[in-house]
């Protein structure tokens, strides 16, 4: 009886192994199917990226004749680019640089003309033996000195209406008499700033040059303002041959210094050089320059004036 159980179980068991075995069989097929699946993607991307440097079914000689063809090819589109940019920018330049028409030639030129005509100097930016204009009288006294220059005379100035307070402000001190007001005034103003040297003059007595230079107040800080140059050597009243054609020499080198320093003329007429307006100028005669700045003496002019209507202000009465 137990034996029968026995059997019973194990013909039991057989047919459960034999029912299942279909399905393992299948689950293993389909694991296997996706696997190969899986492998053969790996390889076709694995060969994709070996495609593009060493194909591992080709030989070492089969694989270095393809680098060398493919470098090539990459050289031969790197100089074909290359020659294309050349050549357009040879093309460009061809453009540019092409001889222009007749026409356009003579216009060019005549423009190029009327440019340099109307072309002016700036004569703040001259000199005259050096001396420039918006100097110190201490820089003209040390840069003419250095060039055999003297100084023959210099003059101290008050502006008027100081003087004229000042003369003012001395009297209701008790102070009286011409001298002693004048002197007094000198000194008040001395000793508030406002006295200023007004004019120097200098002499170069074996060239027979003479340069004067005239100066602002202190308003604008004592500064060049105006330069005369003038030289006796071109002139000489006497009428013999030989001193005419001496001083025909000195005219003429002259007028070529002055051509070689300062260039063409802005004005002809005048013989002037300039901007044009209240800006400076440089004039020229025969022997004789003036470079001069309008602008900067203006400017002294009108900061005197408000400094005469500050005083203006002045409380005369109490009542």
């Amino acid at each position: 009886m137990s034996k029968n159980k026995l059997l019973t179980f194990i013909f039991i068991l057989c047919s459960g192994m034999l029912f299942q075995l279909p399905n393992t069989f299948a689950q293993s097929e389909m694991d296997l199917l996706l696997f190969e699946k899986k492998a053969e993607s790996t390889q076709n991307s694995q060969k994709i990226k070996d495609k593009s440097a060493v194909d591992i079914s080709e030989s070492l000689t089969d694989n270095l004749s393809k680098s060398d063809k493919k470098n090539d090819t990459q050289s031969t589109e790197s100089q074909e680019s290359e020659s294309w940019l050349k050549s357009l920018i040879s093309k460009g330049t061809s453009e540019i640089f092409k001889d222009p028409d007749e026409k356009a030639k003579a216009k060019e030129t005549q423009r190029i003309e009327r440019i340099l005509q109307n072309r002016r100097s700036n004569a703040a930016n001259f000199d005259i033996s050096k001396v420039k204009l918006r100097m110190s009288p201490k820089e003209v006294e040390d840069t003419l000195t250095a060039q055999g220059y003297r100084k023959i005379q210099e003059k101290m100035e008050i502006p008027n209406f100081i003087k004229w307070r000042s003369e003012e402000l001395c009297r209701q001190h008790g102070v009286i008499g011409f001298e002693r007001l004048n002197a007094c005034a000198t000194m008040v103003a001395k000793e508030n700033g406002f006295q200023f040297i007004e004019h120097q003059t200098y002499n170069r007595y074996i060239t027979r040059e003479t340069i004067e230079v005239y100066f602002t107040s202190t308003f604008t800080d004592n500064l060049a303002h105006r330069i005369f140059y003038k030289s006796s050597a071109p002139f000489s009243d006497s009428k013999a041959s030989k001193n005419v054609y001496l001083n025909n020499l000195k005219i003429f080198d002259f007028w070529h210094r002055i051509d070689l320093k300062y260039g063409k003329p802005d004005n002809e007429t005048e013989i002037k050089w300039g901007l044009g307006g209240k800006k400076p100028y440089l004039k020229a005669a025969t022997g004789t320059l003036e470079l001069a700045d309008p602008l900067l003496k203006n400017l002294d002019t009108a900061r005197m004036l408000n400094e005469d209507t500050r005083f203006a202000n002045t409380q005369y009465y109490t009542f």
